[in-house]
């Protein structure tokens, strides 16, 4: 077995890793997609993205393998971060560096590898995008420019963690915050969408394994679409420029329209919708499209944090006098009572595992507020930490 050597930048390479604060997190699915993708697009049973630090490599997502880490000093991927291009090894134990490796000659029994660098900037190699099997086997073209797609958009989805988490200690939103953030953000938008086109192209895109990608691509490319949205909104209400259709709107048909728009997000979810037949004409005074975000973020967040099993969410309509009010309630996790004043702040998000594997800008909810402090309505919510949470707003009632 022969060991790499370690690469010429490796102090700058680990104190880039470690600012990542990527090692020994917990899955998160956007990570957990781009490794189904590769595996799928490769035809390998075996997937991963790898971090090396110094000791080891530790595997944010590892779909098809059990293990989450292996010394670095056996590791394939240490030999490919010393790579540009992908580093491919058709059969291992035909290979003089791997033949005698302990990966080759045991569990997992490894004999195909090809791994793209996770490349920052333009030579600080963190880890790879791999894939792996225990046959060998060689890869298309195609298969391997998906593999590069992929890697870029991993690398894309740390570099907007390190965004984001540096836009939560900032106070303001400025036009310079978002210059630098829509283009952090459309750069993984558009590695997705060369993703999605090479898939188009290839050879099996009319069966059901690939309409699967389709569907991971196509989700993640949704997510980073609000990201971007999210930033816009709150950019623009910071600047006093949210501008409003009011019109009269009946709520229920809203209700309803935004429980179909989310049904993906929340197909999880046993949905109980508490609407009184003589309530079916409830309209109030607003704009349509701005409601409709309050209403589906809400919903969002309700399914986001709902429990794992038996996940509940009740939505209830009421009128009290002249006041419509409409409630959106989960059996989740709850908010704990030290983080409830902080719940409406830009870029805040309750730190908990769920949110973590699910992350986001933590500007939701501050936009809501703007909305529907613009319709001269009230937004709030109780919650009892482990059992429930309810968030509603009220809006004026107009015949």
């Amino acid at each position: 077995m022969i060991i790499a050597p370690l690469p010429h930048n490796e102090d700058e390479r680990l104190l880039r890793t470690k600012q990542l604060k990527l090692l020994d997190t917990i899955k998160e699915q956007a990570y957990e997609d781009l490794t189904l993708l590769a595996a799928e697009i490769c035809g390998t049973p075996i997937a991963l993205i790898t971090l090396l630090d110094e000791n080891r490599q530790w595997f944010k997502s590892h779909h098809g393998l059990n293990a989450t880490e292996t010394p670095r000093e056996i590791s394939i991927c240490s030999h490919a971060i010393l790579q540009d291009d992908i580093f491919v090894v058709e059969d291992a134990k035909q290979d003089i560096r791997f033949k005698d490796n302990p990966l080759v000659t045991g569990d997992p029994n490894l004999r195909f590898y090809a791994g793209a660098p996770l490349i920052l900037d333009t030579d600080i190699r963190i880890g790879t995008l791999c894939v792996l099997d225990t046959k060998e086997r060689t890869l298309t073209q195609t298969q391997k420019k998906s593999l590069e797609a992929l890697a870029r958009q991993a690398i894309a989805l740390m570099q907007l963690r390190v965004t984001i988490r540096e836009m939560k200690n900032l106070d303001k939103v400025k036009d310079e915050f978002l210059s630098m953030v829509s283009h952090e953000l459309r750069s993984p938008l558009t590695s997705l969408k060369g993703s999605i086109d090479i898939l188009q192209h290839l050879e099996t895109q009319q069966n059901k394994e690939s309409s699967t990608l389709l569907d991971i691509a196509a989700r993640n490319t949704d997510q980073l679409s609000m990201i971007v949205n999210d930033i816009l909104d709150i950019t623009t209400m910071q600047a006093g420029k949210l501008k409003m259709d009011f019109q009269k709107v009946n709520l229920v048909h809203l209700v309803k329209e935004a429980i179909e728009k989310n049904s993906t997000r929340i197909s999880k979810c046993e949905i109980s919708v508490d609407i009184p037949d003589e309530k079916e004409g409830l309209s109030v005074r607003g704009d349509r499209s701005k409601l409709l975000q309050v209403i589906s973020n809400l919903l969002s967040n309700a399914a986001k944090f709902s429990r794992q099993d038996n996940a509940k969410i009740t939505v209830k309509l009421e009128q009290e006098e002249n006041l419509a009010k409409l409630t959106i309630s989960d059996n989740g996790i709850g908010i704990p009572e030290e983080l409830k004043d902080q719940i409406f702040t830009k870029f805040n998000q309750v730190g908990t595992e769920t949110n973590q594997k699910m992350p986001g800008t933590g500007l939701g909810l501050s936009i809501c507020k703007h909305i529907i402090k613009a319709h001269n309505g009230i937004i709030g919510f109780t919650s009892i930490p482990n059992e429930k949470t309810d968030f509603y707003f009220t809006l004026s009632v107009t015949s």
